[in-house]
């Protein structure tokens, strides 16, 4: 979603805080376009106030590089983000 949205929508790392004393409910949403698809910023969402902040990328690699590579270090947004 951060991708598609050029950034103005945040993506939230997950994180659990336990409470004993309270029932949590968690709800989660996924967006999953075909492996071939082409993800980038919405071209809406580009001007010359708002430059590209993040790169073309093929929705499977940038799926199948977080399996490969797991959750540590760097997230997968970092390998597409663009430094301007």
């Amino acid at each position: 979603m951060q991708i598609l949205t050029n950034g103005k929508c945040k993506s939230a790392e997950h994180r659990v805080i336990t409470n004993s004393s309270r029932a949590r409910l968690s709800i989660s949403a996924f967006h999953d376009p075909p492996k071939a698809v082409k993800i980038s910023p919405a071209a809406e969402l580009v001007s010359e106030s708002s430059p590209v902040r993040y790169r073309e990328v093929i929705y499977g690699d940038y799926t199948s590089s977080w399996y490969s590579n797991g959750p540590e270090g760097r997230r997968n947004l970092d390998a597409v983000k663009l430094y301007n």
